[in-house]
């Protein structure tokens, strides 16, 4: 399961909420979070903090990408890819972030 982030940058990446905001199927998420190659940005993951931070339209969106989620031949490797969207404009095409069944 890919896991999308929403993330704060503050001298390093913070992951917003704590946890993944969702994780699905890399498949159900690839087109409608714009999820290309050419947008690999890190294979370092973020720190843990900020659980109770609102989202800002300042902070990004990451996907991680696990070994499970890259199929043989493809061109994507393991690790964080950017999205140009905000995470406002994630929640508009994936739903509630933290909330259940957001990671189904």
């Amino acid at each position: 399961m890919a896991k999308v982030w929403f993330i704060r940058q503050e001298n390093r990446l913070i992951a917003v909420g704590g946890k993944p905001a969702y994780e699905r199927p890399f498949e159900s998420i690839q087109w409608p979070l714009d999820i290309g190659v050419h947008r690999f940005y890190t294979d370092h993951a973020p720190d843990p903090g900020l659980p109770a931070q609102e989202v800002s339209s300042a902070d990004m969106v990451l996907v991680e990408l696990q070994p499970s989620d890259v199929a043989a031949g493809s061109s994507y490797k393991v690790g964080f890819y950017s999205s140009p969207y905000s995470p406002r404009a994630v929640a508009e095409r994936l739903g509630q972030p933290w909330a259940e069944g957001s990671t189904a």
